[in-house]
């Protein structure tokens, strides 16, 4: 099983200019390896990622997300499908913050129709290193702390997918050096993984890597 885009094609208006985002794109994010995408800023890394988790709708192609053909469906259809299917680790700062750390989490795995087991999350806490911040807000979390976080929350839904723009920005050696820890072990699991990233130890770390350069997407040669 695997997500799947086709010929996809991304447009937005520039200072009165059109251009491409997406250009052409096909790729394959399967279940069970690592994915990574790298490139500049505006490549068009992120907008690849957001049609692939069906946040974006492309003007062509299509995507499929195990079978199911995510711009026939509505807009509610396909939160539902991504709340059950991908754990998501955007770029930005998304803890909600009227929440704990804990109920983060917990509301996370709300979304994806049931709980994580909980000896496998108890590991993931443990490992990142959050176990003393759970009960704790985000406005005192440090930028790193929060990513961390984040990485937890996704992984807390026992999604098949989990995606993550920029995962390791804030973070030190260590700490980003934990997280793809954690992504391998979630790879080993049999989740796909898509990782769009800057940093060049991340891109060591991946079993597929692609290269975006003004929307279109070159694989390149692992190792």
């Amino acid at each position: 099983m695997s997500i799947e885009s086709v010929n996809i094609t991304k447009e937005y208006e520039r200072r009165g200019k059109t251009f491409r985002a997406v250009d052409d794109v096909s790729i394959s994010i399967p279940r069970g390896k690592i994915t990574v995408v790298t490139g500049n800023s505006g490549s068009g890394k992120s907008t690849l990622l957001n049609i692939l988790a069906g946040m974006i709708v492309p003007e062509n192609g299509t995507v499929h997300i195990d079978d199911v053909e995510l711009p026939c469906l509505k807009n509610k259809e396909r939160d539902k499908i991504r709340g059950e299917k991908i754990g998501i680790v955007p770029q930005v700062q998304s803890l909600i913050g009227g929440l704990t750390v804990r109920e983060n989490i917990k509301l996370q795995q709300s979304f994806s129709g049931g709980a994580a087991d909980e000896e496998r999350l108890a590991f993931y806490i443990k490992d990142l290193g959050i176990e003393d911040l759970m009960d704790v807000f985000p406005s005192s979390l440090s930028g790193g702390e929060m990513k961390r976080a984040a990485v937890v929350r996704a992984i807390s839904g026992d999604h098949d997918y989990i995606f993550a723009d920029e995962p390791t920005g804030e973070l030190d050696p260590e700490n980003a050096s934990r997280i793809m820890d954690a992504f391998r072990k979630q790879a080993d699991e049999g989740k796909g993984i898509l990782l769009i990233t800057h940093d060049s130890h991340v891109e060591e770390r991946a079993d597929i890597l692609y290269r975006m350069e003004n929307g279109h997407l070159t694989e390149e040669k692992v190792g």
